[in-house]
């Protein structure tokens, strides 16, 4: 049915097809059902261990008490997931005396429901919007563990004569690339200059879906801190010569694939995000960009052996989870954190950055 629906819709660019691929409410990835954990088609860092979660809830309550322990603050995630990051974020403020109140942006009912499963001990606590749009403006703490990745992008190939967006055409139940005009002028202005060094053939992409998320959270998020931890790179790194074939990827069964037309709507597609753009993006519409570290150092700069303590038994299961989640070879490297606040100070003490502060790298 998602392929007619693609067929209808045919030519589009290839964020259009990875919109509906994604996020269509019935024939989408993300509407057919969980895909996480070892049964799934990849894994994060909160489905590795509850001590993720509750490590991060240090860095919260670190931010709530330099807003100076405001009356109202308020824990807003989007892209939740099953809701094993607030469900673990919520045990450990608990435990912690600091209940604070969570909402949940989630279009689809699917996820709703599963989020809803998670979290029926924390019912009272919880409550869900379709739309960020729909929230009142808040003081606290806006979070998300990889949602920037999965927002649609544009795919850009470099000709011989000029750079070429990529469209996608869907006739007869096959699908096939079309390379034309850029589609915006916005995504030149991206790639621009690194673009007049890439090799004919090369390949990339320019996620433009950043920006509308971005604008909204600036009519919302009064004081408080956005805290975003997703796998990317700064801009130049993410635009290298040498990165020809992009970051585009597709996941079915924890195996990943260069191929984003092999299953529509029955396997994940992701792109790297553009850390430097979400940087721009902070500063156009408000926030301060307060710092950006890698997530192993960032989980260790807040004592997450102490944590693994307080939440775990310390197993050998344990502790081989803390290395997956803090060691280079793990998710420790390839993984970031930005923090951008509002109401904060730009030297404010967080812990998180205790043991690096990268933001050089996002200018």
């Amino acid at each position: 049915m998602l392929l007619e629906i693609l067929e209808a819709e045919s030519p589009m660019t290839f964020a259009r097809y990875m919109e509906l691929c994604l996020y269509h409410e019935r024939y989408g990835y993300y509407a057919r059902g969980p895909r996480l954990g070892r049964e799934g088609d990849y894994f994060t860092s909160p489905t590795v261990h509850r001590v993720f979660g509750a490590t991060l809830a240090r860095q919260i309550l670190e931010i709530y008490e330099l807003l100076g322990a405001p009356e109202e603050f308020l824990l807003v995630e989007a892209g939740a997931g099953e809701g094993w990051l607030a469900r673990d974020l919520l045990d450990y403020l608990e435990r912690k005396g600091r209940p604070f109140p969570y909402l949940i942006v989630e279009p689809l009912p699917n996820l709703k429901s599963l989020q809803e499963e998670t979290l029926r001990p924390h019912a009272s606590r919880v409550r869900w919007v379709k739309d960020l749009s729909e929230i009142p403006p808040f003081t606290g703490v806006f979070l998300s563990n990889e949602l920037f990745d999965s927002l649609p992008v544009h795919l850009l190939e470099k000709t011989p004569e000029d750079l070429k967006e990529v469209y996608v055409e869907v006739s007869g139940g096959e699908i096939r690339e079309v390379l034309s005009e850029i589609s915006q002028p916005e995504i030149l202005k991206r790639v621009l200059p690194y673009a007049l060094y890439w090799p004919e053939g090369y390949r990339t992409e320019v996620c433009l879906a950043y920006e509308p998320l971005y604008k909204e959270l600036s009519k919302k998020l009064v004081r408080g801190a956005i805290l975003t931890l997703d796998y990317g790179f700064p801009r130049p790194d993410y635009y290298h010569p040498q990165r020809s074939r992009g970051t585009l990827l597709a996941y079915f069964r924890h195996r990943a694939s260069e191929n984003p037309y092999a299953r529509p709507g029955h396997q994940d597609l992701t792109a790297h995000v553009d850390f430097t753009a979400l940087r721009e993006l902070g500063e156009k519409y408000g926030f301060l960009n307060l710092g950006f570290i890698q997530q192993g150092p960032f989980l260790v700069g807040l004592r997450v052996e102490e944590v693994l303590a307080e939440v775990s038994e310390n197993t050998f299961r344990d502790r081989e989870a803390l290395k997956l989640l803090v060691l280079p070879e793990g998710l420790g490297h390839s993984h970031w954190v930005l923090i951008q606040g509002r109401g904060l100070a730009e030297e404010a003490p967080l812990s998180g950055l205790r043991l690096a502060n990268r933001i050089n790298l996002l200018y």
